[in-house]
């Protein structure tokens, strides 16, 4: 069974048996099978550039004081799931850490020395832009905060069930620019999602923009899909979006009938299928004066899909619909990508993601199979509300890209010469 040790900082100049000691030029290559991705390989290495191949953040040309991430890859031996532990020291400012394609596992301000235990799954997948399937079997580790420090990463192989994800845009591990801000960066909740999950399982998500429950079997993602999903195993399904569109795809014909289609086929796999219906849109009539509920139909069908086949239903339409009126059109922007009505931002997503969760426990309490009864030993027993700074919900201001680019290069090398001397 596989299992990998890495050691960072002075303090563990003598590495024990096994383990492998990490300096600050240890960028990843595919032959070493470790390292750090920097602007520097990022560029050299074709795969590195692809989002859903690597940590999801993408570098981009501004001088900004909000936080640059710190990304470390390592190879695995192949594609399932995966416990990673992290001894990490912080200050007690806010710390973030994200796994594989901008999932995030953590966000909290703790002070001292702390280890964490996450399980993630690594699992092939079709690229958005992309056609062909591209075989995964490296494990992307980011953690962001001016104060930690992260001394040592196990990674090893696990047996538990993994929760797959079928969607659309706002389900989807959506990439995002750096310097990082959470509110000017879209996400899906599905990426969210894992924040609120303990290390018993593990998701994979495959949903990608413009993306409609027949284009998912289409473009082969439920194939991706059907190769990895296990008896045990969960299949959380939310389209929408895309599907009202088009013609074929309304609520009561074709997009119902791939619904279904979706349920049976699972079911014959082993596995157990959950319907998520779609998230709501900031759209309102005459500038705010009432919401336009442009997914009511599909909400809909939802519930009568639930039922007639005795499928779980989380309601997060209804849940983020509530959210948006509550708030009205100005004040619910802030849940939303900058001047997008439709898409969330990570602030939005951790929010909707927190509503899944609530949900799952909600049907553990009401399920009569056991499969479904297991979702509350899933779920963290204590999850942080994100105290979001209204500053990092503007958009950041464009410099000069040679000046930007040569200083923010210099920024990163700093920072992991930091990180690997813990000063």
């Amino acid at each position: 069974m596989f299992q990998k040790e890495f050691l960072f900082g002075e303090e563990n100049e003598i590495a024990k048996r096994g383990c492998v000691k990490v300096s600050s030029d240890d960028l990843y290559t595919q032959d070493k099978g470790y390292g750090f991705v920097t602007k520097e390989n990022r560029e050299e290495q074709e795969l590195l550039q692809i989002p859903a191949l690597s940590s999801g953040f993408i570098p981009m040309d501004i001088e900004s004081d909000r936080p640059t991430p710190t990304f470390f890859k390592c190879d695995v031996l192949k594609q399932g799931n995966y416990s990673v532990e992290i001894e990490a020291e912080n200050d007690g400012s806010q710390a973030l850490i994200y796994l594989e394609r901008r999932r995030l596992y953590y966000i909290g301000n703790f002070k001292g020395k702390e280890t964490f235990s996450f399980t993630v799954n690594v699992c092939d997948i079709i690229p958005e832009f992309k056609e062909k399937l591209y075989y995964d079997k490296d494990l992307d580790i980011t953690w962001i905060g001016k104060g930690i420090k992260v001394s040592r990463i196990e990674v090893k192989e696990v047996n538990c069930p993994t929760i797959f994800i079928a969607g659309d845009s706002t389900v989807a591990d959506q990439p995002a620019n750096y310097p990082y801000s959470p509110g000017t960066s879209y996400s899906g909740w599905g990426q969210m999602l894992s924040a609120y999950l303990n290390n018993t399982v593990a998701i994979s998500n495959h949903a990608h923009s413009g993306l409609t429950t027949e284009s998912f079997r289409k473009e082969g993602h439920f194939s991706v899909i059907e190769s990895y999903i296990k008896p045990g195993d969960y299949f959380f399904i939310q389209f929408g979006h895309n599907d009202q569109k088009r013609e074929h795809l309304k609520a009561d014909t074709g997009y119902r009938d791939n619904l279904v289609r979706f349920i049976k086929e699972v079911r014959a796999k082993g596995a157990f299928p959950v319907i998520v219906t779609s998230l709501a849109r900031n759209t309102w009539f005459k500038e705010g004066e009432s919401y336009n509920d442009f997914l009511k139909a599909y909400t809909i069908e939802c519930e009568k899909v639930s039922e007639e086949y005795d499928v779980p239903l989380l309601d997060l339409h209804g849940y983020s619909m509530e959210l948006v009126i509550k708030n009205g059109l100005i004040e619910s922007k802030k849940f939303y990508f900058p001047g997008d009505y439709t898409h969330t931002n990570d602030y939005g997503a951790y929010i909707m993601a927190g509503f899944i969760a609530s949900e799952m426990k909600w049907v553990a309490l009401r399920a009569k199979e056991n499969c479904y009864k297991a979702f509350g030993g899933m779920l963290k027993d204590d999850v942080p509300a994100w105290e979001i700074d209204p500053e990092l919900l503007k958009m950041p201001t464009d410099k000069e890209e040679n000046e930007v680019n040569a200083k923010s290069y210099q920024l990163e090398m700093d920072r992991l010469n930091e990180i690997i001397t813990n000063k």
